[in-house]
């Protein structure tokens, strides 16, 4: 099962930062807040009219996240108002079973007060104690460097570099860097 027990932070600001397992239940604020991220962020690879994912679609990504070892979604929530939101969903291959890749976001009004430091000591907690994960990973904008910034005080590191992997429009192109972390295993 992939949950984790709820966890409390308190923010750079003073509010209280709630993150815990995405259920369900949260499937229909889950989609409001993603469409709020397309508006907000230049750095999500689908745009606003690219998301299709339905409520009933959603229920079921979070249910099959539940059952499964290998997969995590966490809420980031301040006054039960979604403003974080993280995936992670390991390798379907044998081959590949020990990795896996992870997206996150986080509401504008709340980047670098500490909630994505927050949701990705929870991942790496979790990964560390989940007995297949040995490697986490990501793909980010070259251009993002608040999050290649927080990525690296973390601890992941660079592997590599997609040379205009995302087409912004007809003249503009952005990297995508690869970033990964090796599971510390036993150290919690």
């Amino acid at each position: 099962m992939a949950e984790i027990i709820q966890q409390k932070f308190v923010l750079k600001k003073g509010e209280t930062l709630i993150v815990r397992t995405a259920l369900p239940s949260d499937a229909k604020n889950i989609i409001q807040y993603v469409r709020t991220i397309f508006r907000e962020s230049p750095f999500m690879l689908t745009t606003e009219p690219e998301f299709t994912m339905t409520v009933e679609k959603e229920k079921q990504f979070l249910q099959d996240c539940l059952k499964s070892e290998g997969k995590l979604a966490l809420v980031a929530e301040v006054d039960n108002r979604i403003i974080g939101f993280l995936n992670f969903q390991n390798g379907n291959k044998r081959k590949i079973r020990h990795t896996g890749e992870f997206g996150m976001s986080v509401a504008q009004e709340y980047r670098n007060l500490g909630v994505g430091s927050a949701l990705l000591k929870i991942l790496l907690n979790w990964a560390e104690d989940n007995p297949i994960i040995e490697k986490v990973y990501l793909e980010v904008f070259a251009k993002n460097t608040a999050a290649i910034a927080l990525y690296k005080k973390i601890g992941f590191i660079e592997e590599g570099c997609k040379v205009k992997g995302v087409k912004i429009d007809q003249q503009t192109y952005d990297d995508i860097l690869l970033m990964a972390q090796f599971v510390e295993k036993g150290t919690t």
